[in-house]
């Protein structure tokens, strides 16, 4: 007897179809897999053996063959455990082959025949309707991430004899009442949002409206001030100004998510814009991603929201210069022997940094550090990496006046609003365009977008001719113009708009130069 069964596996953050062949005949009793399986695929024979005997069903005294094809493709995970069991249990089932070809399988199986949950189940789902699969029967446990796919039918199961009872018409399924009971409304969550808000944030007002402008168009920003001035406090808080995540984007983040593991399954999707802090001892791979399987690093991890570097300068150096790459193009290519996995990181980078070893530098503290130690620290981050931020801000220490204010600070949401205008400014002007906000405008199309007048020609040209900004400076200073000209809804930039945004560059002319 032979079947053909629909599973999938996973390249990356993408799934894709693997056809799993059963060939049952008469000969010495055997169970073998093949077609470039992982360990954990093979050892599926003795879960999946037990499996359809615990189930009440006769697991055939025969030589059975399993394929997974195509052959030439390394499989990995535990999804095929369901679609071998049901390719082995074909004969017990009376639907046609016209709707397995239609169907697709994946779970993991117990020994006692219950179906396990799996990671990466949403990037799976997307890829079967992607290959105009109409149903995918899934674990149950799995139910609230898959549901998150339009247009394909999830059939949602507890057990193999549950999936054999459905196919043979014996048992009926109704997802939307087990979704009812387990899913929440996104919307009903978005009303929590964050526990942080810019109204607890005292005095740095500048630095305030920095980390708008850095929100309005995703431009990255670096902090630098003296220990408990707020840099840290500040950067959390700067998630809390972003855009409510749109769906599409809730999808990008979710499949990254899902196939590390990560997604709540409660929740079974990431309804918030992300925020990453690793810590500065955090390893290469941990920070770009890789291994043997290629997993998703930190800057993956923080696709669409925000990767915080506090104590920047701390990092391992030459960890540090592996951002510059994911930074720029906003993703990052993890290469092994027979694969090579894009992942997405289009992301806001926020980087926090005391401006010496004491963390006194030109504070109203004394600082302790010789000229050596402090050019020392400073030169951690090199010229390269310092040309990837946008906006670079000096923190100060809180006054105590400052802090017993008790004038009420603009909260988050005030904030935010003037953000989403200005999204909505971005949306519309690239339409056309595969991009989001301003940071992403490519060089060919920067005096398209960034039109200025006679008087902020003149003031750009003395900038550049006295400070010698980079190329690079130079186009981040126009992108760093426009979201201030949006913010305030004017349609060109003006020579203000030119001011205002190199006065975010202050800081790096007092430490870095």
């Amino acid at each position: 007897m032979f079947s053909n069964i629909n599973g999938s596996n996973l390249i990356g953050i993408e799934g894709f179809l693997v056809r799993v062949e059963v060939d049952i005949n008469n000969g010495m009793p055997c169970f073998n897999i093949v077609g470039l399986a992982s360990t954990e695929i093979k050892e599926s024979r003795d879960r999946v053996k037990s499996a359809i005997i615990n189930s009440g069903f006769k697991f055939p005294n025969s030589r059975i063959i399993i394929n997974l094809s195509p052959a030439d493709m390394k499989k990995e995970g535990s999804f095929f455990d369901l679609p071998i069991a049901i390719g082995i249990l074909r004969g017990f089932i009376k639907k046609d082959d016209s709707y397995l070809n239609e169907s697709m399988f994946v779970g993991e199986v117990s020994l006692d025949g219950k179906i396990r949950k799996v990671k990466g189940i949403l990037p799976i789902v997307i890829g079967a309707k992607n290959k105009n699969i109409k149903r995918i029967f899934v674990p149950l446990e799995n139910i609230v991430e898959s549901s998150f796919v339009d247009n394909i039918e999830i059939v949602p199961l507890g057990s193999l004899k549950e999936c054999i009872e459905f196919l043979n018409d014996n048992l009926q399924i109704e997802s939307n009442e087990i979704l009812e009971n387990k899913r929440f409304s996104i919307n009903e969550v978005n009303e929590k949002y964050y526990d942080e808000d810019f109204q607890d944030v005292k005095g740095n007002y500048f630095v305030k409206r920095s980390a708008e402008i850095a929100a309005a168009g995703n431009h990255n920003i670096l902090m630098i001030g003296p220990p408990g001035s707020g840099k840290t406090m500040i950067a959390k808080r700067i998630r809390t100004i972003l855009p409510q995540i749109e769906k599409d984007e809730m999808i990008e983040v979710s499949k990254i998510y899902s196939a590390s593991g990560l997604i709540n399954e409660n929740e079974g999707i990431i309804y918030k814009r992300p925020f990453r802090s690793p810590h500065h001892t955090s390893t290469r791979q941990s920070l770009i991603g890789g291994g043997a399987n290629a997993t998703p690093g930190e800057v993956v991890l923080a696709h669409r929201g925000v990767l915080f570097l506090d104590e920047i300068a701390e990092f391992d150096r030459r960890i540090l210069e592996t951002l510059r790459q994911p930074i720029e193009d906003k993703y990052i290519n993890i290469s092994r022997v027979k694969q090579n996995i894009q992942y997405p990181c289009n992301l806001l980078l926020v980087g926090a940094m005391n401006p010496c070893q004491c963390g006194y530098y030109l504070s109203d503290n004394e600082c302790k550090c010789s000229g050596f130690e402090i050019s020392r620290y400073i030169n951690k981050i090199s010229g390269p990496l310092l040309d990837r931020f946008d906006i670079f801000i000096q923190v100060n220490s809180v006054s105590y006046e400052e802090l017993n204010n008790n004038t009420n600070c603009e909260s988050s949401e005030v904030i935010r609003n003037r953000v989403e205008n200005a999204r909505k400014i971005q949306g519309i002007r690239f339409e056309n365009e595969n991009i989001k906000t301003n940071d992403e405008i490519k060089s060919s199309k920067l005096l398209d977008y960034c039109k200025l007048d006679e008087q902020a020609l003149n003031t750009t040209k003395l900038i550049l001719n006295k400070y010698k900004l980079s190329n690079r400076s130079y186009t981040k200073l126009l992108k760093v113009a426009r979201t201030i000209a949006d913010l305030e809804s004017s349609e060109n930039i003006d020579s203000n708009h030119i001011m205002e945004a190199f006065s975010f560059r202050k800081a790096y002319y007092t430490y870095f130069k």
